[in-house]
Protein backbone atom coordinates (compact mmCIF):
# COMPACT_ATOMS: atom_id res chain seq x y z
CA UNK A 1 0.00 0.00 0.00
CA UNK A 2 2.76 2.58 1.06
CA UNK A 3 4.47 1.53 -2.78
CA UNK A 4 2.58 4.23 -3.99
CA UNK A 5 3.32 6.99 -1.84
CA UNK A 6 6.87 6.69 -2.85
CA UNK A 7 8.51 9.87 -3.48
CA UNK A 8 10.03 10.01 -7.36
CA UNK A 9 13.91 9.81 -7.79
CA UNK A 10 15.53 11.98 -9.01
CA UNK A 11 17.93 14.92 -9.31
CA UNK A 12 15.22 17.28 -8.35
CA UNK A 13 17.29 21.30 -7.93
CA UNK A 14 14.17 23.10 -7.95
CA UNK A 15 15.03 24.59 -3.73
CA UNK A 16 18.45 25.03 -4.97
CA UNK A 17 17.71 27.79 -7.90
CA UNK A 18 15.27 29.79 -5.98
CA UNK A 19 17.32 32.69 -6.67
CA UNK A 20 16.69 33.22 -10.18
CA UNK A 21 13.41 34.31 -8.90
CA UNK A 22 14.93 37.82 -7.28
CA UNK A 23 17.00 38.32 -10.76
CA UNK A 24 15.66 41.15 -13.25
CA UNK A 25 15.72 42.22 -16.51
CA UNK A 26 18.53 44.28 -18.04
CA UNK A 27 17.68 47.40 -18.00
CA UNK A 28 20.30 48.82 -20.44
CA UNK A 29 18.63 46.45 -23.36
CA UNK A 30 15.25 46.32 -22.43
CA UNK A 31 14.12 50.08 -20.98
CA UNK A 32 12.65 52.33 -23.75
CA UNK A 33 11.36 55.58 -22.09
CA UNK A 34 12.47 59.06 -22.22
CA UNK A 35 15.96 59.60 -21.18
CA UNK A 36 16.61 55.98 -20.61
CA UNK A 37 20.28 54.93 -22.60
CA UNK A 38 18.05 52.67 -24.61
CA UNK A 39 15.47 54.26 -25.26
CA UNK A 40 17.57 57.72 -26.48
CA UNK A 41 19.36 54.61 -29.05
CA UNK A 42 16.44 54.16 -30.59
CA UNK A 43 15.12 57.80 -30.52
CA UNK A 44 17.38 58.34 -33.56
CA UNK A 45 16.24 56.16 -36.39
CA UNK A 46 12.85 56.47 -37.83
CA UNK A 47 10.85 54.01 -37.04
CA UNK A 48 7.28 52.52 -37.98
CA UNK A 49 5.16 53.84 -35.43
CA UNK A 50 1.24 53.03 -37.79
CA UNK A 51 -0.34 51.83 -40.38
CA UNK A 52 -2.15 54.61 -42.16
CA UNK A 53 -4.90 53.33 -43.48
CA UNK A 54 -5.59 52.99 -39.19
CA UNK A 55 -5.97 57.10 -39.28
CA UNK A 56 -9.23 58.25 -40.22
CA UNK A 57 -11.16 61.88 -39.72
CA UNK A 58 -10.34 61.53 -35.87
CA UNK A 59 -7.29 61.76 -34.03
CA UNK A 60 -5.33 58.25 -33.19
CA UNK A 61 -4.18 57.63 -30.00
CA UNK A 62 -0.73 55.09 -30.06
CA UNK A 63 2.00 54.93 -27.74
CA UNK A 64 5.56 54.45 -28.79
CA UNK A 65 8.88 54.27 -26.86
CA UNK A 66 6.62 55.35 -23.71
CA UNK A 67 5.23 58.15 -24.93
CA UNK A 68 1.92 59.22 -25.54
CA UNK A 69 1.06 60.28 -28.41
CA UNK A 70 -1.42 61.36 -30.69
CA UNK A 71 -1.58 61.12 -35.06
CA UNK A 72 -3.40 63.00 -37.20
CA UNK A 73 -3.78 63.56 -40.63
CA UNK A 74 -4.58 67.70 -41.45
CA UNK A 75 -7.21 68.17 -43.41
CA UNK A 76 -5.95 70.76 -45.30
CA UNK A 77 -3.21 69.29 -47.32
CA UNK A 78 -3.66 65.19 -46.20
CA UNK A 79 -0.26 65.61 -44.35
CA UNK A 80 0.51 63.64 -41.05
CA UNK A 81 0.98 65.50 -37.58
CA UNK A 82 2.33 63.73 -34.77
CA UNK A 83 2.19 65.12 -31.31
CA UNK A 84 2.05 64.80 -27.58
CA UNK A 85 -0.84 63.18 -27.09
CA UNK A 86 -2.06 65.95 -23.88
CA UNK A 87 -2.61 69.66 -24.87
CA UNK A 88 0.33 72.04 -23.04
CA UNK A 89 -2.33 74.22 -21.98
CA UNK A 90 -4.09 71.96 -19.34
CA UNK A 91 -3.50 68.36 -20.24
CA UNK A 92 -6.52 67.71 -21.67
CA UNK A 93 -5.91 64.70 -24.35
CA UNK A 94 -6.11 65.65 -27.67
CA UNK A 95 -7.35 62.49 -28.93
CA UNK A 96 -10.47 64.40 -28.51
CA UNK A 97 -9.11 67.57 -30.81
CA UNK A 98 -10.43 68.81 -33.67
CA UNK A 99 -8.77 68.55 -36.70
CA UNK A 100 -8.31 71.61 -38.65
CA UNK A 101 -6.64 72.59 -41.96
CA UNK A 102 -2.56 73.01 -41.28
CA UNK A 103 -2.84 71.26 -37.58
CA UNK A 104 -5.32 70.28 -34.68
CA UNK A 105 -7.18 72.35 -32.43
CA UNK A 106 -8.08 71.28 -28.22
CA UNK A 107 -11.32 71.55 -27.56
CA UNK A 108 -11.22 72.59 -24.31
CA UNK A 109 -9.92 75.97 -24.53
CA UNK A 110 -9.49 76.10 -28.49
CA UNK A 111 -5.75 76.48 -28.15
CA UNK A 112 -4.32 75.09 -32.05
CA UNK A 113 -0.98 73.76 -32.97
CA UNK A 114 0.68 73.46 -36.15
CA UNK A 115 2.53 69.99 -37.33
CA UNK A 116 5.76 70.94 -35.72
CA UNK A 117 3.62 71.56 -32.21
CA UNK A 118 3.43 75.45 -32.64
CA UNK A 119 0.94 77.11 -30.91
CA UNK A 120 -0.92 78.88 -33.84
CA UNK A 121 -3.71 80.26 -31.74
CA UNK A 122 -5.62 80.61 -28.34
CA UNK A 123 -8.52 82.15 -28.76
CA UNK A 124 -9.19 82.69 -25.22
CA UNK A 125 -6.76 84.46 -24.42
CA UNK A 126 -6.31 88.34 -24.57
CA UNK A 127 -4.91 90.08 -27.61
CA UNK A 128 -1.65 90.63 -25.65
CA UNK A 129 -0.67 87.09 -24.46
CA UNK A 130 2.24 86.40 -25.26
CA UNK A 131 2.21 82.13 -24.07
CA UNK A 132 2.27 81.39 -27.71
CA UNK A 133 5.97 82.51 -27.72
CA UNK A 134 6.49 80.98 -24.20
CA UNK A 135 4.98 77.74 -25.10
CA UNK A 136 4.66 74.90 -27.04
CA UNK A 137 3.99 71.69 -27.97
CA UNK A 138 6.44 68.53 -28.16
CA UNK A 139 5.83 67.17 -32.07
CA UNK A 140 7.76 64.83 -34.06
CA UNK A 141 8.28 64.78 -38.05
CA UNK A 142 6.75 61.92 -40.00
CA UNK A 143 6.95 60.42 -43.51
CA UNK A 144 3.93 58.93 -45.32
CA UNK A 145 5.72 55.93 -47.48
CA UNK A 146 3.28 52.79 -48.95
CA UNK A 147 1.22 52.41 -46.23
CA UNK A 148 3.03 53.06 -43.35
CA UNK A 149 3.52 56.25 -41.45
CA UNK A 150 7.36 56.78 -40.00
CA UNK A 151 8.53 59.42 -37.19
CA UNK A 152 11.68 60.33 -35.89
CA UNK A 153 11.37 61.01 -31.92
CA UNK A 154 15.21 61.76 -31.43
CA UNK A 155 17.17 65.35 -31.66
CA UNK A 156 16.35 67.66 -33.94
CA UNK A 157 20.26 68.36 -35.30
CA UNK A 158 20.95 64.55 -35.37
CA UNK A 159 17.99 63.69 -38.21
CA UNK A 160 19.29 61.20 -40.53
CA UNK A 161 18.00 61.14 -43.93
CA UNK A 162 14.57 58.59 -44.18
CA UNK A 163 16.79 55.71 -45.57
CA UNK A 164 15.46 53.67 -49.04
CA UNK A 165 16.14 49.84 -49.18
CA UNK A 166 15.97 48.43 -52.85
CA UNK A 167 13.21 46.14 -52.31
CA UNK A 168 10.83 48.99 -51.37
CA UNK A 169 10.46 49.44 -54.85
CA UNK A 170 10.79 46.56 -57.43
CA UNK A 171 8.81 45.74 -60.60
CA UNK A 172 6.24 43.09 -59.92
CA UNK A 173 6.25 43.48 -56.39
CA UNK A 174 3.01 44.08 -54.31
CA UNK A 175 3.66 45.32 -50.93
CA UNK A 176 1.04 44.94 -48.20
CA UNK A 177 1.25 46.46 -44.99
CA UNK A 178 1.48 44.83 -41.04
CA UNK A 179 1.01 45.36 -37.71
CA UNK A 180 0.88 43.41 -34.84
CA UNK A 181 1.12 43.91 -31.41
CA UNK A 182 2.66 41.63 -28.55
CA UNK A 183 2.85 42.07 -24.49
CA UNK A 184 6.51 41.58 -24.50
CA UNK A 185 9.61 43.87 -24.50
CA UNK A 186 10.83 44.26 -27.96
CA UNK A 187 14.26 42.69 -27.24
CA UNK A 188 12.78 39.55 -27.18
CA UNK A 189 10.71 39.52 -30.35
CA UNK A 190 13.79 41.55 -32.37
CA UNK A 191 16.02 38.81 -31.25
CA UNK A 192 13.91 35.84 -32.91
CA UNK A 193 14.96 37.19 -36.13
CA UNK A 194 18.64 36.57 -35.29
CA UNK A 195 17.73 32.77 -33.79
CA UNK A 196 17.48 30.61 -37.15
CA UNK A 197 17.52 28.02 -35.17
CA UNK A 198 14.25 27.59 -33.93
CA UNK A 199 13.15 27.29 -37.85
CA UNK A 200 14.32 23.18 -37.53
CA UNK A 201 12.10 22.52 -34.26
CA UNK A 202 9.79 25.61 -33.13
CA UNK A 203 8.21 25.58 -37.07
CA UNK A 204 9.31 21.93 -37.96
CA UNK A 205 9.93 19.50 -36.04
CA UNK A 206 7.99 20.78 -32.59
CA UNK A 207 4.23 20.10 -33.64
CA UNK A 208 4.04 19.43 -37.38
CA UNK A 209 5.22 21.08 -40.90
CA UNK A 210 4.52 25.35 -40.31
CA UNK A 211 5.93 26.23 -43.77
CA UNK A 212 8.36 23.63 -45.65
CA UNK A 213 9.76 20.05 -44.86
CA UNK A 214 13.57 21.10 -45.44
CA UNK A 215 13.52 23.22 -42.58
CA UNK A 216 13.87 20.05 -40.56
CA UNK A 217 17.12 19.81 -42.08
CA UNK A 218 19.91 21.45 -39.65
CA UNK A 219 21.28 24.65 -41.68
CA UNK A 220 24.86 25.83 -41.88
CA UNK A 221 25.02 29.50 -40.36
CA UNK A 222 27.25 31.96 -41.25
CA UNK A 223 26.96 35.92 -40.59
CA UNK A 224 28.42 38.82 -42.44
CA UNK A 225 29.16 42.01 -42.20
CA UNK A 226 28.33 44.21 -45.11
CA UNK A 227 28.26 47.56 -46.62
CA UNK A 228 25.10 48.30 -44.94
CA UNK A 229 24.64 46.29 -41.54
CA UNK A 230 24.93 42.56 -41.67
CA UNK A 231 23.04 39.13 -43.09
CA UNK A 232 23.31 35.89 -42.30
CA UNK A 233 23.71 32.78 -45.06
CA UNK A 234 21.12 29.92 -43.69
CA UNK A 235 22.17 27.08 -45.89
CA UNK A 236 20.64 23.85 -46.24
CA UNK A 237 20.79 20.43 -48.55
CA UNK A 238 17.83 19.46 -50.61
CA UNK A 239 18.44 16.60 -52.96
CA UNK A 240 21.32 17.88 -56.22
CA UNK A 241 19.84 21.84 -54.41
CA UNK A 242 21.77 23.39 -51.79
CA UNK A 243 19.25 26.13 -50.69
CA UNK A 244 20.50 29.28 -49.25
CA UNK A 245 18.05 31.89 -47.58
CA UNK A 246 19.47 35.39 -46.66
CA UNK A 247 18.27 37.54 -43.66
CA UNK A 248 19.28 41.34 -43.63
CA UNK A 249 20.18 42.57 -40.43
CA UNK A 250 20.43 46.92 -39.82
CA UNK A 251 20.02 48.46 -36.19
CA UNK A 252 18.43 48.15 -34.09
CA UNK A 253 15.89 46.27 -35.34
CA UNK A 254 14.99 46.29 -39.05
CA UNK A 255 15.36 42.68 -41.04
CA UNK A 256 13.79 41.14 -44.03
CA UNK A 257 14.04 37.47 -44.43
CA UNK A 258 12.96 35.04 -47.54
CA UNK A 259 9.83 33.97 -49.10
CA UNK A 260 7.63 32.66 -46.70
CA UNK A 261 6.38 29.42 -48.85
CA UNK A 262 9.14 28.93 -51.11
CA UNK A 263 10.02 24.91 -52.65
CA UNK A 264 13.48 24.00 -53.66
CA UNK A 265 12.63 22.32 -56.02
CA UNK A 266 14.36 23.79 -58.76
CA UNK A 267 17.54 26.59 -59.91
CA UNK A 268 16.68 30.32 -58.38
CA UNK A 269 18.89 33.06 -58.44
CA UNK A 270 18.88 35.87 -56.10
CA UNK A 271 15.40 35.69 -55.51
CA UNK A 272 14.10 38.66 -53.23
CA UNK A 273 12.31 38.86 -49.47
CA UNK A 274 9.22 38.32 -48.64
CA UNK A 275 9.01 40.06 -45.70
CA UNK A 276 10.27 43.47 -44.19
CA UNK A 277 10.07 43.79 -40.53
CA UNK A 278 10.85 46.64 -37.96
CA UNK A 279 10.13 45.64 -34.72
CA UNK A 280 8.95 48.98 -32.55
CA UNK A 281 8.75 49.26 -28.92
CA UNK A 282 5.56 50.32 -27.67
CA UNK A 283 6.98 50.55 -23.88
CA UNK A 284 9.08 48.29 -21.42
CA UNK A 285 6.92 45.42 -21.53
CA UNK A 286 4.65 46.03 -25.34
CA UNK A 287 5.65 45.86 -28.78
CA UNK A 288 4.21 46.30 -32.31
CA UNK A 289 5.59 44.14 -35.62
CA UNK A 290 5.24 46.44 -38.84
CA UNK A 291 5.61 44.74 -41.50
CA UNK A 292 5.79 44.75 -45.56
CA UNK A 293 4.13 41.56 -46.86
CA UNK A 294 5.97 40.91 -50.21
CA UNK A 295 4.04 39.36 -52.90
CA UNK A 296 5.57 38.24 -56.27
CA UNK A 297 4.98 35.34 -59.36
CA UNK A 298 7.23 32.95 -58.33
CA UNK A 299 7.54 33.33 -54.28
CA UNK A 300 4.35 30.49 -53.31
CA UNK A 301 4.17 27.83 -56.33
CA UNK A 302 1.94 25.93 -53.58
CA UNK A 303 -0.54 29.08 -53.62
CA UNK A 304 -0.42 29.32 -49.69
CA UNK A 305 -0.61 33.23 -49.49
CA UNK A 306 -3.57 34.68 -48.49
CA UNK A 307 -3.45 38.83 -49.39
CA UNK A 308 -6.64 38.84 -47.68
CA UNK A 309 -5.18 38.05 -44.17
CA UNK A 310 -2.70 40.88 -43.78
CA UNK A 311 -3.65 43.97 -42.40
CA UNK A 312 -4.16 45.69 -38.35
CA UNK A 313 -3.13 42.56 -36.17
CA UNK A 314 -2.44 39.59 -38.43
CA UNK A 315 -0.86 38.09 -41.49
CA UNK A 316 -0.62 35.58 -43.65
CA UNK A 317 1.39 33.13 -41.75
CA UNK A 318 1.11 31.34 -38.67
CA UNK A 319 1.85 32.14 -35.14
CA UNK A 320 2.21 35.79 -35.22
CA UNK A 321 -0.74 36.93 -33.13
CA UNK A 322 -2.83 35.66 -30.30
CA UNK A 323 -5.68 34.86 -32.67
CA UNK A 324 -5.90 31.23 -32.13
CA UNK A 325 -7.35 29.40 -29.32
CA UNK A 326 -5.54 28.34 -26.23
CA UNK A 327 -5.29 24.64 -26.99
CA UNK A 328 -4.39 25.30 -30.38
CA UNK A 329 -1.27 27.78 -29.38
CA UNK A 330 -0.24 24.85 -26.67
CA UNK A 331 -0.60 22.08 -29.45
CA UNK A 332 1.02 24.00 -32.28
CA UNK A 333 2.73 26.87 -30.96
CA UNK A 334 4.57 29.53 -33.08
CA UNK A 335 6.74 32.98 -32.92
CA UNK A 336 4.37 34.98 -31.34
CA UNK A 337 4.25 32.17 -28.12
CA UNK A 338 7.78 32.17 -28.00
CA UNK A 339 8.77 35.69 -27.61
CA UNK A 340 5.39 36.29 -25.41
CA UNK A 341 5.83 33.39 -22.85
CA UNK A 342 8.94 34.41 -22.05
CA UNK A 343 7.66 36.94 -19.96
CA UNK A 344 6.75 40.71 -19.94
CA UNK A 345 10.70 41.02 -19.70
CA UNK A 346 12.91 38.83 -20.62
CA UNK A 347 15.62 38.34 -17.68
CA UNK A 348 18.94 37.23 -19.14
CA UNK A 349 20.64 35.61 -16.17
CA UNK A 350 17.92 32.89 -16.36
CA UNK A 351 19.28 31.89 -20.04
CA UNK A 352 22.20 29.67 -20.36
CA UNK A 353 22.91 30.60 -23.99
CA UNK A 354 24.89 27.84 -26.56
CA UNK A 355 26.42 27.42 -29.55
CA UNK A 356 22.75 28.00 -31.39
CA UNK A 357 22.71 31.50 -29.82
CA UNK A 358 25.39 33.11 -31.10
CA UNK A 359 22.85 35.13 -33.31
CA UNK A 360 21.28 36.57 -29.92
CA UNK A 361 24.65 36.67 -28.34
CA UNK A 362 25.94 38.88 -31.30
CA UNK A 363 23.33 41.57 -31.62
CA UNK A 364 23.03 41.71 -27.80
CA UNK A 365 26.58 42.62 -27.86
CA UNK A 366 26.43 45.27 -30.83
CA UNK A 367 23.40 47.07 -29.25
CA UNK A 368 25.30 47.54 -26.11
CA UNK A 369 28.42 48.70 -27.53
CA UNK A 370 25.91 51.28 -29.66
CA UNK A 371 23.75 52.24 -26.94
CA UNK A 372 26.92 53.01 -24.76
CA UNK A 373 28.46 54.51 -27.44
CA UNK A 374 25.40 56.91 -27.59
CA UNK A 375 25.44 57.63 -24.30
CA UNK A 376 28.92 59.11 -24.19
CA UNK A 377 27.62 61.64 -26.99
CA UNK A 378 28.83 59.83 -29.80
CA UNK A 379 26.57 59.82 -33.30
CA UNK A 380 24.89 57.36 -34.26
CA UNK A 381 26.45 55.54 -37.64
CA UNK A 382 23.77 55.23 -40.01
CA UNK A 383 23.98 53.80 -43.56
CA UNK A 384 23.30 57.12 -44.80
CA UNK A 385 25.41 59.19 -43.87
CA UNK A 386 28.13 58.41 -46.46
CA UNK A 387 25.50 56.95 -48.66
CA UNK A 388 22.52 58.91 -50.55
CA UNK A 389 21.05 56.54 -52.90
CA UNK A 390 18.95 53.38 -52.61
CA UNK A 391 20.32 50.76 -49.67
CA UNK A 392 21.41 47.70 -51.25
CA UNK A 393 19.98 44.40 -49.20
CA UNK A 394 20.61 41.12 -49.56
CA UNK A 395 17.30 39.26 -48.32
CA UNK A 396 16.21 36.08 -50.06
CA UNK A 397 16.33 33.14 -51.65
CA UNK A 398 18.66 31.92 -53.98
CA UNK A 399 18.80 28.03 -55.33
CA UNK A 400 21.91 26.43 -56.45
CA UNK A 401 22.29 22.89 -58.73
CA UNK A 402 25.51 21.60 -56.65
CA UNK A 403 25.09 17.69 -56.18
CA UNK A 404 27.06 16.61 -53.43
CA UNK A 405 30.74 15.74 -53.77
CA UNK A 406 31.95 12.49 -54.32
CA UNK A 407 35.00 12.20 -51.40
CA UNK A 408 34.51 15.78 -49.83
CA UNK A 409 32.29 16.63 -46.52
CA UNK A 410 29.00 18.12 -47.44
CA UNK A 411 29.10 20.45 -44.25
CA UNK A 412 32.33 21.80 -45.70
CA UNK A 413 31.03 21.88 -48.81
CA UNK A 414 27.96 23.85 -48.02
CA UNK A 415 30.35 26.25 -45.69
CA UNK A 416 32.17 26.82 -48.90
CA UNK A 417 29.28 27.72 -50.79
CA UNK A 418 27.82 29.84 -48.45
CA UNK A 419 30.85 32.35 -48.12
CA UNK A 420 30.93 32.55 -51.73
CA UNK A 421 27.51 33.80 -52.17
CA UNK A 422 27.73 35.83 -49.56
CA UNK A 423 30.92 37.58 -51.61
CA UNK A 424 29.46 37.63 -54.44
CA UNK A 425 26.51 39.60 -53.29
CA UNK A 426 28.96 42.57 -51.84
CA UNK A 427 30.74 42.62 -54.65
CA UNK A 428 27.42 43.66 -56.24
CA UNK A 429 27.57 46.48 -53.89
CA UNK A 430 30.37 48.23 -55.85
CA UNK A 431 27.79 48.09 -59.11
CA UNK A 432 25.00 50.66 -59.39
CA UNK A 433 21.98 50.13 -58.12
CA UNK A 434 20.51 49.61 -61.70
CA UNK A 435 22.41 47.06 -62.59
CA UNK A 436 23.29 45.06 -59.27
CA UNK A 437 20.20 42.86 -59.49
CA UNK A 438 21.33 41.22 -62.96
CA UNK A 439 25.25 41.72 -61.87
CA UNK A 440 24.64 39.30 -59.23
CA UNK A 441 22.35 36.86 -60.77
CA UNK A 442 24.83 36.64 -63.94
CA UNK A 443 27.54 36.18 -61.16
CA UNK A 444 25.29 33.18 -59.18
CA UNK A 445 24.98 31.67 -62.38
CA UNK A 446 28.77 31.15 -63.09
CA UNK A 447 29.88 30.10 -59.86
CA UNK A 448 26.85 27.44 -60.07
CA UNK A 449 28.41 26.13 -63.13
CA UNK A 450 31.92 26.30 -61.82
CA UNK A 451 30.74 22.92 -60.07
CA UNK A 452 29.52 21.09 -62.63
Amino acid sequence: MNEIFKAPEGDFRGHDQQDVWSQTADPELSEVGPGTVCGEYMRRFWMPVAMTDQIGDLPYRIRILGEDLVLFRETGEGRLGLTHLHCAHRNMSLEFGIIEPGGIRCSYHGWKYGLDGTIKETPCEPVASQVKKKACLGAYPVIEYKGLAFAYMGPRDQQPPFPVMDTFDEDGDEMLPSLIKSPCNWLQVMENAWDPFHVVYLHTLAARVQFHESFAHMPMIEFHEAKFGEFYTNVRRDGDFVWLRIHDHMMPSFTQNGAHFPVPDRERYFGRCGLTRWVVPIDDTHTQVVTWRHFRDGDDPRGLTDKSQVGFGKTDFYGQDPDRPYEMRQRDPGDYDAWVSQGPKNIHSRENLSFTDRGVAKVRRMLRNEIRSVAAGNPVNHPTDDYDGVLPTYAGDTVLRIPAQEGRDDGAVLKEISFAVAGIFKDGDEQPIETRKQYIIDALKAYEASWA
